[in-house]
C-alpha cells in the first residue's frame, strides 16, 4: 500500500482558518460490519486513507461540503478505527480549521483507486454488508468527483447515514444578530430599535436538476444531473429577489423568475423583506436556448424548502408559468427520452400536460422507467412542492406507501409478466383511485394490459424522426472546393447511423404517418448520394466539381424541408430553430 503524501501526514502543522460550523460524525450506527465485507484488511485500510485524502481535499466552504467531509471522516474511520489522520481531521474541523489541500496527483490517484473499489462492491456478489457500504462510498465519491460518470447515479443519498452524521442543516453556520444601537435622532420618541429581520429556515440547499450541457471537448449536448446551490440570505430591507450566476441569464430569465417569486409569495403568503437568493450550477454551464426556464420548477422546490425547513425529497422537469401553473420546459420529450436512459431513480414530478406525451413511452416498451422513478404530475407550483415532501400526508401519501409495496414485490421479476398480473393491476387501480395524478400506477397498468397503443402519435414521432435526423445536420457544414473528399465530414457515417434509428421507428409509425418518416428517408438519401459525389476526382474538363455543388444544394434543401415538416409536425417551432449553412469559402481559397 502506498502511503499518503508527508504534507498531508502533517497537516496538524498545516491548519488553516475558515472552516463554519461542522458536527463530529457518531460512532455509529455503521450500517455495514467490517467483519463482514468482502475485502481483506489491507483494502479497507488504502481504501479508509484514500477517503481521507478525499476529505482533506474539501473546502468545507459551505454547509453541503462541511457534511461530506464529516461523512468521508466517518466512513475512514468505520474501515480502520486505527486511522489517526481521520481523528485529527474531525478534531481540527471541530475548532473551525481545515487541512492544506493534498497534491492533485494525491487526490486523483485516491478518488480513482475509490472508485475502482466501488464497482466490486456494488455487485451482488459482494453481499448486503459489502453493498451497504458501496451506497455510502458511492455519495461521498459522487461529492469528491461529480464528473466521473457513476457519479450520475447518486443524484441524491443512496446510503444509511441517518443518526451516524448529522442533517446537512446542522452544517449550516449560524450568523450572529448584531445588536441594533438605538437612534439618537428618536427623540426619545420611545420607539425600539428596528428588529433583526428573521432568517430563512435554510439558508443553504442542493437539489439534483436535469440539465441539458454542453461538452467543452466535443460541443455535444447531454442531459445530467446537476446539483443546483441554493443561498438565501435576509437583508430586512428591499424586494426579494433570486439571481443565477451569470447576471446577462437573470437578465433574460426576468419575467420567469418575477413568475416563481408571485407563485412562492401566494403559497407563502409573503416573502422575507429583502430576500436575496442566488442559485448555482457546480462547474455546469447554464445554456437558456437548450434549458429554458427550466430551473425556476427546481428553484421553487429549493426556496420552499428554504421557507419551511424541510428538504425536498424529490426532482423535477418543469418550469413555472404565469400565476403559478406549471408548465413543460423546452426540449420536453428529448429530455424525457434521456432521462428514462440515465441511472438512479426516486421521485420524479412532472407538470400535468406530460400525461399526453407519457404513453408513448410505453409503447416504445419503455415502460420499466415508471417503476424505476416514481413519476406523478402536478399541476401548480404549490402541487409540486406538497409532492416533493419527504413524506406527503393525506391521499397521496398513502398512494406513495402502497406503490412502494408493489415496487417491492416486483423487485427482480421480468416487468411485462409481474405488472400483466390480474393481482398487480388491482393494486395499480388502487394507487391510482388514491390520487389520480400518480403517472406511474397508470403508464404501469397500461403496459399490463391489452389497450397500450401500436403507435406513436404524430407529434412524437415527429420528435424522434427528427432525432434520428441529427447526424445528417453534417450536411450543413459541407463546402465544395477542388480536391474535397467525403471522408472529412464522415458523411456515409453520419447516412448508416440516421437511417439505422430510422428502420427502428417503422414499427411504431401509423400509416397515416408515413410521409414523416419518407421525408426523413429523402434526406438521408440526398446525403448518400453527395458522400458518393464529393469521393469522385476532378476530370480534365472541371465537370464534376459542379456537381458536387448541385449534390451539395441538394442535400441541404431535402435535410431543411425534412426539418421543417418534422417541427411543424412537433408544433415546438420556437425550441428547433432550422440550422443555418456554414458561410461558404471564396473562390480560390
Amino acid at each position: 500500500m502506498r502511503c499518503v503524501s508527508r504534507g498531508f501526514l502533517m497537516w496538524g502543522a498545516l491548519l488553516l482558518p475558515g472552516m463554519g460550523a461542522f458536527v463530529p460524525p457518531a460512532e455509529g450506527p455503521v450500517p455495514f460490519r467490517r467483519d463482514k465485507l468482502p475485502v481483506d484488511v489491507d483494502t479497507m485500510t488504502s481504501l479508509s486513507r484514500q477517503v481521507t485524502v478525499l476529505a482533506a481535499a474539501e473546502k468545507g466552504e459551505g454547509a453541503g461540503e462541511r457534511r461530506a467531509m464529516a461523512q468521508m471522516a466517518a466512513l475512514a474511520l468505520a474501515l480502520d478505527p486505527a486511522n489517526r489522520q481521520a481523528r485529527d481531521l474531525i478534531a481540527a474541523a471541530e475548532k473551525g480549521e481545515k487541512p492544506e489541500v493534498p497534491d492533485e496527483k494525491e487526490i486523483e490517484r485516491a478518488r480513482s483507486r475509490a472508485w475502482q473499489t466501488l464497482s466490486w462492491l456494488e455487485m451482488p456478489e459482494a453481499g448486503s454488508d459489502g453493498n451497504a457500504l458501496a451506497a455510502c462510498l458511492g455519495d461521498v465519491l459522487a461529492v469528491a468527483d461529480p464528473r466521473h460518470p457513476k457519479a450520475q447515479e447518486h443524484p441524491s443519498e443512496q446510503g444509511a447515514w441517518k443518526d451516524w452524521v448529522a442533517a446537512k442543516e446542522a452544517f449550516q453556520t449560524k450568523k450572529p444578530v448584531k445588536p441594533v444601537e438605538p437612534d439618537p435622532a428618536d427623540g426619545g420618541s420611545g420607539k425600539g430599535p428596528k428588529p433583526a429581520p428573521q432568517p430563512l429556515a435554510l439558508a443553504d440547499l442542493e437539489l439534483a436538476m436535469p440539465l441539458w450541457v454542453m461538452s467543452v471537448e466535443t460541443g455535444a449536448e447531454s442531459l445530467q444531473a446537476v446539483k443546483v446551490s441554493f443561498h438565501g440570505d435576509v437583508t430586512g430591507e428591499g424586494k426579494p429577489t433570486v439571481a443565477m450566476p451569470d447576471e446577462k441569464i437573470t437578465e433574460r430569465l426576468a419575467k420567469p423568475l418575477h413568475a416563481l417569486e408571485a407563485a412562492m409569495e401566494a403559497r407563502h403568503g409573503t416573502l422575507p423583506a429583502g430576500l436575496k437568493v442566488t442559485l448555482g450550477f457546480g462547474k455546469s454551464a447554464y445554456s437558456i436556448p437548450s434549458n429554458g426556464a427550466a430551473v425556476t420548477g427546481t428553484a421553487a422546490l429549493l426556496l420552499d424548502g428554504a421557507l419551511t425547513g424541510k428538504v425536498p425529497a424529490a426532482i423535477t422537469l418543469s418550469q413555472v408559468g404565469e400565476g403559478g401553473k406549471l408548465e413543460l420546459p423546452p426540449k420536453f420529450w428529448n429530455s424525457l427520452r434521456a432521462l428514462s436512459a440515465m441511472p438512479g431513480g426516486g421521485r420524479l414530478i412532472l407538470p400535468e400536460q406530460a400525461a399526453e406525451f407519457l404513453p408513448a413511452l410505453v409503447t416504445m416498451d419503455d415502460g420499466a422507467f415508471f417503476m424505476k422513478r416514481e413519476v406523478l404530475l402536478a399541476g401548480t407550483v404549490g402541487e409540486l412542492c406538497d409532492l416533493a415532501a419527504a413524506t406527503p400526508e393525506g391521499p397521496v401519501g398513502e398512494a406513495m406507501k402502497r406503490f412502494a409495496e408493489i415496487r417491492k414485490v416486483g423487485e427482480g421479476k421480468t416487468l411485462g409478466n409481474f405488472v400483466a398480473n390480474p393481482a398487480t393491476q388491482q393494486r395499480l387501480k388502487e394507487v391510482a383511485d388514491a390520487f389520480p395524478k400518480h403517472a406511474s400506477a397508470k403508464m404501469l397498468a397500461l403496459q399490463g394490459n391489452s389497450s397500450r397503443a401500436r403507435s406513436l402519435p404524430r407529434a412524437i414521432l415527429a420528435r424522434e424522426i427528427r432525432t434520428a435526423l441529427e447526424p445528417v445536420a453534417v450536411v450543413m457544414k459541407v463546402q465544395v472546393s477542388y480536391g474535397e473528399k467525403g471522408a472529412e465530414y464522415g458523411l456515409e457515417k453520419a447516412h448508416e447511423t440516421s437511417r439505422k434509428i430510422l428502420d427502428s421507428l417503422n414499427g411504431y409509425i401509423d400509416i397515416r404517418d408515413r410521409d414523416l418518416h419518407k421525408s426523413a428517408m429523402e434526406a438521408t438519401d440526398a446525403l448518400r448520394a453527395l458522400a458518393r459525389m464529393l469521393s469522385k476526382a476532378e476530370d480534365d474538363y472541371g465537370t464534376v466539381t459542379p456537381k458536387k455543388t448541385l449534390a451539395a444544394k441538394t442535400a441541404r434543401e431535402a435535410y431543411q424541408k425534412a426539418l421543417r415538416e418534422l417541427t411543424t409536425a412537433a408544433g415546438d417551432e420556437e425550441d428547433y430553430p432550422l440550422p443555418k449553412p456554414t458561410p461558404a469559402t471564396p473562390p480560390g481559397n
